[in-house]
């Protein structure tokens, strides 16, 4: 049995492949929003993975935490991944990276002094995956300028931080983008991209990206990087998630770790990218099963969990009211098989 915690709005990561086909996981996976897991008296028996710390509010972490404190005591052999106290935000994050000798470059925080830098530069928020909020900065005054521009509140508050540029250009003169998923303790190549600009996300939708199957699928059925990165998630703390990265001067650089990676549907994809997205997901879900394989015959069961909050937000949408009325009737584990039935007849998207 696995539990997936994350934020309400963004469990579509991993619904999107867990609700549109046959696996071995119908039936032996919970999803939970974080008021959920904070608020319920009773929590299942499973491996745990918390995804989408940094969309957390301040106010909302100390609840999260004091409810794995108590999940911990009730449930010894429930195992936990990624707790959000030893990850911390995306900037402790980078700074491990930075620290543990694997990235050359920096992230630092906004109040950071402008010669300290090795430029170009670019600012990025650390709550969300929307990439560069900048071109590319060329000098401490372009800097400077930069964050005057920017709101009051950003200006003075920890939201936005300063990431030194490093050129990702492959042999081909293209800016090449590498994933890693973890998975427990299974890694695996999940993604190459490469683009004619500077920002490369790899979206099927940005007409700077060069398609590259043939490499791809190379990359994806090797594992020449997987030392470095095994490395990288130990040195951060991150046990499921995915790691975006790019080979300067034949090392691993790595841009960023995400917690909450979305996992492509192969159906929704170009016919250029189906190939792919077939292998990622299949490896995704092998994995999914390797870490719920794992848990003691116990799993499944829901136990009372001390210091439950009682108070669960929710949006009368159609498919949280079907995810309401499984919950009270004990069904939770059964929903990604409900779900399924709902899409195919379009009764949800």
């Amino acid at each position: 049995m696995i539990t997936f915690v994350a934020t309400a709005e963004h469990q579509y990561t991993v619904r999107d492949v867990l609700e549109t086909r046959d696996h071995p996981l119908h039936g032996r996976i919970v999803i939970l929003s974080y008021e959920e897991f904070t608020g319920l008296p009773r929590l299942p028996v499973s491996a745990y993975i918390f995804a989408d710390h940094e969309r957390l509010d301040e106010d909302e972490l100390p609840a999260v935490l004091n409810r794995i404190d108590a999940l911990r005591r009730a449930c010894p052999d429930c195992a936990m991944l990624n707790l959000p106290d030893r990850i911390g935000n995306r900037l402790d994050i980078m700074r491990r990276l930075h620290e543990a000798g694997i990235n050359d470059f920096r992230m630092m925080p906004l109040r950071t002094p402008p010669e300290s830098f090795r430029y170009p530069v670019f600012l990025r928020r650390l709550d969300d995956h929307e990439g560069p909020r900048s071109g590319l900065l060329r000098t401490p005054e372009a800097l400077r300028a930069a964050v005057a521009a920017l709101d009051l509140d950003d200006r003075q508050g920890d939201r936005f931080v300063v990431t030194e540029y490093i050129d990702a250009r492959n042999e081909l003169g293209l800016h090449e983008k590498r994933s890693y998923t973890r998975v427990g303790d299974r890694l695996f190549p999940s993604a190459l991209d490469q683009s004619r600009d500077w920002i490369c996300k790899g979206e099927f939708t940005d007409l700077s990206i060069v398609p590259a199957a043939e490499r791809e699928m190379a990359f994806l059925q090797g594992n020449e990087d997987e030392p470095v990165l095994r490395a990288a998630f130990e040195a951060t703390g991150i046990q499921y998630g995915r790691a975006d990265y790019a080979l300067v001067n034949g090392r691993p650089q790595i841009f960023e770790i995400n917690t909450n990676p979305y996992v492509d549907n192969p159906e929704t994809v170009p016919e250029r990218g189906h190939v792919a997205a077939a292998h990622i997901s299949s490896a995704w879900l092998d994995a999914l099963v390797r870490l719920s394989d794992a848990m003691p015959p116990s799993a499944g069961v829901w136990r009372e969990v001390p210091h439950g909050t009682g108070r669960i937000l929710w949006a009368p949408t159609r498919r949280r009211t079907v995810h309401m009325a499984m919950r009270g009737l004990r069904q939770l584990h059964n929903e990604t098989k409900a779900m399924r039935w709902l899409r195919r007849f379009r009764l949800i998207p």
